[in-house]
């Protein structure tokens, strides 16, 4: 599906919970039942990660896999657990995308697959570590979530895209500061 034409979908921004690591571990262990030795890791990335930060209440994971053709042996495992498989052009990023949604379409959680040493999964660990470390710019980012959302709060895409830019800018200074860590 083409991300232009994605279907508009109910969202909330809440304040951060303790309970989204619990979800995430949830999770974890129905990945490591499915995906077993191809599974390498599994990383909770997005907003639910960062501790203080405004969320969508949606648990985001990124699971590392080595080799990426495989995981279309494992769709029908991750349907049974509730996971729809939305191929690699979802995202558009290099990744196989997995949605767990609740009935009235509230996204609970999404499911990044990357193949071993793709570069985004550096440039996704380093928002998320970098979020973590800078107050700044994890003010930053809530108070543009939250100016988004009461513009956009029936409009996921409108609020989604708003993000863009400020996503840009904060990508950059956490990768100048992933090689000063290195």
């Amino acid at each position: 599906m083409d991300k232009k034409t994605r279907p508009n979908r109910p969202y909330k921004l809440e304040p951060y919970n303790p309970k989204w690591v619990h979800e995430f571990e949830k999770r974890v262990g129905i990945l490591k039942f499915i995906f077993g030795s191809e599974l390498l890791g599994v990383e909770h990335i997005g907003s639910t990660s960062i501790p203080d930060m405004v969320a969508k209440p949606q648990i985001d994971i990124l699971a590392i896999v080595k080799d990426l053709a495989k995981v279309k042996d494992f769709y029908s495992a991750m349907e049974k657990a509730g996971f729809k498989p939305m191929g690699t052009e979802y995202v558009g990023v290099g990744d196989e995308y997995f949605t767990e949604n609740a009935t009235d379409g509230t996204r609970l959680s999404g499911v990044h697959v990357f193949e071993k040493e793709h570069p985004e999964i550096y440039e996704i660990l380093n928002f998320r570590n970098y979020l973590r470390a800078n107050n700044l710019d994890r003010d930053l980012y809530i108070s543009t979530k939250k100016s988004l959302y009461e513009k956009h709060a029936e409009n996921y895409a409108g609020y989604n895209s708003g993000k863009g830019n400020v996503i840009r800018e904060i990508k950059a200074r956490a990768n100048q500061w992933a090689r000063q860590q290195a």
